[in-house]
């Protein structure tokens, strides 16, 4: 059996390793659901929680947001992802930009994964790599006011 150039294989990471590949980014951080997240700049923690992943993204457009125990997540606002499992049994996802880290824990629901809703409906319903339209608010040259004001 021929097996490819290790330069043209397809990556395999199992529980440690890092992802470069935003579509694989994204597919990771939407299947997340319930996490624990921590904020940390310059190797300290300077804020935790925990939440539920509402919204995935990959554009330029749109920031990262979490509040009120929900996470709006844009994986373009990242390098990487590392992956490393720890000892206690849990993987942490850290999403790696320059000067911060979002570290993801996922959190195990009660009763499993069959007793969980259908994951798919929790999502928004469009292409993440496709570009958005947004509405455009322009101001009235003669008043400074917005139009429709």
């Amino acid at each position: 059996m021929a097996y490819p150039e290790p330069d043209h294989q397809i990556p395999c990471i199992i529980e440690n390793g890092i992802v470069y590949g935003m579509k694989d980014i994204y597919r990771i951080v939407r299947d997340m659901g319930h996490v624990r997240y921590s904020e940390i700049v310059n190797h300290e923690v300077v804020s935790r929680g925990e939440g539920y992943i509402m919204s995935v993204v990959a554009n330029q457009q749109s920031a990262t947001i979490i509040a009120n125990q929900r996470l709006y997540l844009n994986v373009c606002g990242f390098e990487y992802m590392r992956i490393s499992s720890q000892d206690d049994g849990n993987v942490h996802f850290d999403l790696v930009h320059p000067y911060r880290t979002l570290r993801l824990t996922p959190v195990p629901d009660a009763g499993g994964e069959e007793a969980l809703e259908n994951k798919t409906q929790r999502y928004e319903d469009y292409d993440p790599f496709e570009q958005e339209d947004y509405a455009e608010i322009q101001l009235d040259d003669d008043d400074e006011t917005m139009d429709g004001d």
